[in-house]
């Protein structure tokens, strides 16, 4: 009885050997193209891109190539660091010492800074009152001509709770006083991926609840690039009346749920943060100084360390709590925070590219790989194939679309290899069973 199978395996067999690999190769690896579309979301794929753009940060951090920051004035940063040294020589304080803050405030703010962000919680009131009251009265005095927008942080309680919904937001001694329009609030809060406790998302915005009312409190990173682009606003806070969160509950006095917030297990591509500057290695736009040379020195710095450039003031002593794991090695929030701010200006929101793009992309390599793969007879041949492949997919796709997107090429040519590699295990032991003295040549 003749199936109807029997024509394409007649036609299989006018073919070549070479014909044949290519056919096979490039509908294993179509199928597992295809295979990965209902994967898309997956936890362990997700994973896998992650782990792949870790990869590319970590070999190109620090390198000035990894801006992309075409601004007639280019991003630099410089870190005014409350580090361990300056930590102690402040004989070590449980607040930050309002009055060495509001130092290094004025001395950023007088030495021609960009824009300056105070990376230090200022919900509680330090331990001396009048150092608290001249600060205060230093920031709502802010504001002359030519002077840099400020950016504070608001806190969260709760902040650090795994649960789905908005936190009330702290007070600070700061709020009995009005502050100008120079002076922004925003938060300074990123989520660390679950499984390894590695910060890689940011969240642009958090809702949160303030005297009764809700607030919408733009990340640090977004309030900089509004401020950099001079887009800001007069309101430093999002007005949030035109979708009804007036109130922090519903008429019906239950929990606002419009603010919910959900980390999840893995976040979107769109939350990515791009990592290029690290911790305590030298970086093309990043210029470190200790607090205490600032506080208490009287000597004159040079005027390039600080002019024009975005200023960061901030801690990373070890009692600080404030250091965290990256992608790049560990560092303080406020290098984070730096980072963020670079990441969002330079590369913006990281998009997947579009569908047909990819859908090329994947049939043409998928095309020349099983054509390459086709050539060779021996396994160890297609293995180097395979493997330059993927080292040339690598950085071309992460220059290109900045992040992990080499995955979904290299598992179809993985798939092919695997492939490739039973095939031969199987023709090896046909042989074996038709010719028991030919089992040990493979051709």
């Amino acid at each position: 009885m003749q199936s109807s199978l029997d024509p394409l395996r007649q036609l299989w067999r006018l073919l070549s050997d070479k014909q044949q690999r290519f056919i096979s190769n490039a509908l294993v690896a179509l199928i597992t193209f295809a295979a990965l579309g209902f994967l898309d979301q997956s936890h362990w794929l997700l994973r896998l891109e992650n782990s792949a753009m870790d990869t590319m940060m970590e070999f190109n951090k620090g390198l000035g190539r990894m801006s992309g920051h075409s601004g007639a004035r280019p991003l630099r940063f410089t870190f005014l660091d409350i580090d361990e040294d300056s930590y102690r020589t402040w004989y070590e304080p449980y607040h930050t010492p309002r009055d060495k803050l509001l130092r290094l405030i004025d001395f950023a703010a007088g030495s021609g800074a960009q824009l300056i962000v105070v990376d230090i919680d200022l919900s509680k009131p330090g331990i001396n009152p009048d150092h608290d009251r001249a600060l205060a009265e230093y920031l709502s005095g802010y504001g002359a001509l030519n002077s840099p927008p400020i950016v504070l942080v608001r806190s969260f309680h709760g902040e650090s709770s795994e649960q789905d919904e908005w936190h009330d937001i702290r007070p600070s001694f700061l709020d009995a006083y009005e502050l100008p329009e120079s002076v922004h609030w925003g938060h300074p809060l990123f989520q660390t991926t679950l499984w390894d406790g590695v910060v890689r998302h940011w969240s642009l915005a958090r809702l949160g609840c303030r005297g009764g009312h809700m607030e919408l409190v733009p990340s640090i990173q977004l309030t900089a690039a509004a401020l950099l682009s001079h887009t800001a606003g007069s309101n430093r806070v999002a007005d949030i009346e035109a979708i009804g969160l007036v109130n922090c509950e519903q008429q019906d006095g239950g929990a606002a749920t419009i603010g919910r917030y959900n980390p999840g297990f893995e976040s979107g591509i769109g939350q990515r943060l791009i990592f290029t500057i690290a911790w305590n290695q030298p970086a093309p736009d990043l210029i470190t100084i200790p607090a205490s040379v600032v506080t208490e020195s009287d000597e004159e710095l040079a005027d390039d360390l600080l002019n024009g450039r975005i200023v960061l003031i901030g801690a990373s002593y070890a009692g600080s709590g404030d250091i965290h794991r990256t992608p790049i090695g560990e560092m303080p929030g406020a290098l984070i925070v730096i980072n963020a701010i670079k990441s969002l200006i330079s590369f913006g929101q990281l998009r997947e590219p579009p569908v047909w793009i990819t859908l090329l992309l994947q049939v043409g390599c998928i095309v020349l790989a099983a054509w390459a793969f086709s050539r060779f007879d021996s396994f160890i041949a297609v293995g180097i194939t395979g493997a330059i492949t993927i080292a040339f997919l690598v950085p071309v796709t992460f220059y290109v679309f900045k992040h992990g997107l080499w995955v979904g090429f290299s598992i179809p040519l993985l798939a092919m290899l695997i492939h490739r590699g039973v095939a031969e295990y199987r023709d090896v032991r046909q042989r074996s069973r038709n010719d028991p003295a030919s089992a040990g040549r493979t051709g």
